[in-house]
């Protein structure tokens, strides 16, 4: 009794490489940024959403509409606040150039 042995042919195994995943750090970043900046009024906020917003448009373009966001809310931000501060110059200076006349300073 002969006892045969059957040859076995080594499959070669290759890694697949997995696909690297679209970053969107500067989108999310920029809307972040920019959302924080309505409540707390800082205007740096605001500008530096906005300016991760355009860097996430051009690096990043799986995050194409979060960047969009990030700018539009960002520019909500800083215009709103800009309007608040010229509003509030404008309504209570009478009051405190007033006050200033009459106190003879």
């Amino acid at each position: 009794m002969t006892i045969t042995d059957t040859p076995t042919t080594a499959t070669p195994t290759t890694a697949t490489p997995t696909a690297a995943t679209a970053g969107n750090t500067y989108s999310v970043v920029g809307l972040v940024l920019s959302i924080v900046s309505i409540p707390v009024g800082m205007a740096p906020l605001a500008i530096a959403g906005i300016v991760l917003g355009f860097l996430g448009r051009t690096k990043e373009p799986s995050a194409v509409t979060t960047a969009n966001w990030a700018i539009v809310v960002g520019l909500f931000s800083l215009f709103g606040w800009m309007l608040f501060a010229v509003l509030g110059i404008v309504l209570f200076a009478p009051f405190a150039l007033g006050a200033w006349a009459i106190s003879g300073f």
